[in-house]
């Protein structure tokens, strides 16, 4: 698969750190191949890594969600609430797993609009009263 190259940032800024995206994160075992289909992703942080020819490529840092819920571990919570769902910009259950993070080019290929609502690439945003839950699981976030 050719990777598309990044978003123009002027019509499509970085995300912000507790974002939530809606992003094709890839499997284990390949790492900068997109994975088979999208799904939302928590935003540890984005900016920028210089490429071997000197220049700027973004980038954004990106935690595992999933709905397959008994995932669960000591490094994961779920999201339930109704009220953080959508605030999340999430439609079920989802499992956020602290310990599984990827930093993903800010492009296309790894970030899009989501079919079901048009939204996207961010769909919603980490409400206030569960960022201590992922800070009590990752204090480096």
């Amino acid at each position: 698969m050719k990777l598309l190259p990044p978003y123009d940032l002027v019509e499509l800024p970085l995300p912000l750190k507790w974002d939530f995206v809606w992003c094709n994160f890839p499997h284990a075992e390949t790492p900068f191949k997109p994975g088979p289909y999208f799904r939302p992703g928590l935003v540890r942080n984005a900016g920028f890594v210089r490429t071997q020819d000197d220049r700027e490529f973004p980038f954004v840092s990106v935690v595992y969600c999933t709905t397959q819920l008994d995932l669960l571990n000591d490094k994961s919570f779920i999201i339930d609430n109704p009220a953080h769902l959508q605030q999340c910009g999430l439609f079920l259950e989802t499992l956020v797993v602290t310990n599984r993070i990827i930093r993903l080019p800010w492009s296309p290929s790894f970030f899009t609009r989501r079919q079901r609502d048009n939204r996207g690439p961010v769909v919603g945003q980490l409400p206030e009263e569960l960022k201590p839950r992922v800070l009590g699981l990752v204090s480096e976030f």
